[in-house]
């Protein structure tokens, strides 16, 4: 349509340029004035249409963008939510596992507790005076004594299990309730999310539809760069996954966090502080790190941990994932040398790798992530920090850093 415009303006142009030259060659007769009025109304008409057309472009792809970025934290919301529907259904399966067990044991001691009442009623109870009387001599009655006196305190400490078995086991329904009430409520907030998904991608649908051929075709420049970076991320989850299947081989079926203990802080991972990109919403989806525009430089470990050297051509490039304690992750992204080896532990301040232009990059930079995830096999489904809030200060946002585009 766009291209359509332009050649009538063309057109519209070359007539009135014809026409200029007829009139100056000649005198301007009244008719050839009032044509030249139309015909510049028109030529306005006409820039005020393409004008119209191109902010309408502007605006669709706008909202296109929005509903992606829409789309995108919908997708990150349902994926926290299997993940805490999953956590549930464990906790829940785990909790009905201990009330059985619990539950057994209070039924077995509660029977030996009937088993002791008949057995006293059977008898009789049995006094101290009793006791001293019956008793042949003190020696005798001492030795009845503290027998009857283990066989009370035998009675107690079984009444006291009961109870205690009793309340441990109403305390564990109650939190298998308040489990069960949570996962529906989670369900629920699945299905609902689910359904505004859909509407969301119907919407998006009908915008890529009513765009100009052009304009499509950009959108579909943008959707397959961003199918590619998807992929990106799905072979980087397989390959973290692999990562903690080994760790937990590693470490008798620990995550691979065991033994790590994180005080909390951060260093900057490289000497340079000029960020460049942040963690932002970038043509629908989010840039997830910061770029900072360190050209071949040291990289630095900004805290201790283990350290597994990747690679992904299409993506990151290469790239470290280091391993801190309290479920925190860094990613370091476009090396262009590794400095440690896969598996390291390495400390706080140490040359892991020097900065580059690996991957999917356009110019020589380091790319830095951090994420809190229950595994490594779900870096990927948690939404990423903002490494800025967790670093020391000091650093120079680059013009249009922080645009949201």
């Amino acid at each position: 349509m766009k291209r359509k415009i332009i050649s009538v303006l063309l057109a519209v142009i070359l007539l009135q340029s014809t026409i200029m030259a007829t009139v100056y060659a000649s005198s301007l007769s009244d008719s050839l004035k009032a044509e030249q009025k139309e015909l510049e109304a028109e030529i306005n008409a006409s820039k005020g249409k393409q004008n119209e057309v191109n902010n309408q472009i502007s605006s669709e792809q706008a909202q296109i963008q929005q509903l992606d970025a829409s789309i995108s934290a919908s997708e990150q919301e349902i994926k926290n939510l299997e993940i805490e529907i999953s956590e549930l259904e464990s906790s829940i399966a785990q909790k009905q596992a201990e009330i059985e067990a619990k539950q057994k044991e209070y039924d077995e001691n509660d029977a030996l507790f009937s088993e002791r009442l008949v057995v006293m009623y059977e008898t009789g109870e049995v006094s101290f005076f009793d006791v001293l009387f019956s008793s042949a001599d003190i020696f005798e009655f001492i030795s009845n004594y503290y027998a009857l006196s283990e066989l009370a305190e035998f009675d107690m400490d079984l009444l006291e299990s009961l109870e205690k078995q009793r309340i441990e086991i109403e305390e564990a329904k109650k939190g298998l309730e308040e489990d069960k009430s949570k996962l529906n409520i989670a369900k629920a907030d699945k299905e609902a999310k689910m359904n505004n998904l859909k509407s969301a991608r119907n919407e998006r649908a009908q915008k890529v539809n009513s765009l100009s051929a052009e304009s499509k075709q950009i959108q579909n420049d943008i959707d397959a760069a961003n199918k590619k970076l998807e992929n990106i991320e799905a072979q980087i989850a397989a390959e973290l996954k692999r990562i903690e299947e080994e760790l937990k081989k590693q470490n008798g079926g620990g995550s691979g966090s065991a033994g790590l203990h994180f005080d909390g802080s951060f260093i900057w991972p490289c000497n340079n502080k000029y960020i460049t990109s942040t963690v932002k919403n970038r043509w629908g989806r989010k840039h997830k790190g910061i770029d900072i525009g360190a050209s071949y430089e040291n990289v630095y470990a900004t805290a201790s941990g283990y350290a597994y050297t990747l690679e992904n051509p299409t993506g990151y490039g290469h790239y470290i994932i280091i391993i801190h304690g309290d479920n925190y992750i860094s990613l370091y992204g476009h090396l262009n040398a590794f400095k440690v080896s896969y598996g390291q532990y390495v400390t706080q301040g140490q040359v892991i790798a020097q900065s580059g232009n690996t991957g999917s990059s356009q110019g020589a930079h380091l790319h830095f992530e951090l994420r809190r995830a229950s595994s490594i096999s779900n870096f990927f489904n948690v939404s990423p920090l903002n490494p800025l809030d967790y670093l020391p200060g000091g650093y120079t946002l680059a013009p249009g850093a922080t645009t949201e585009s």
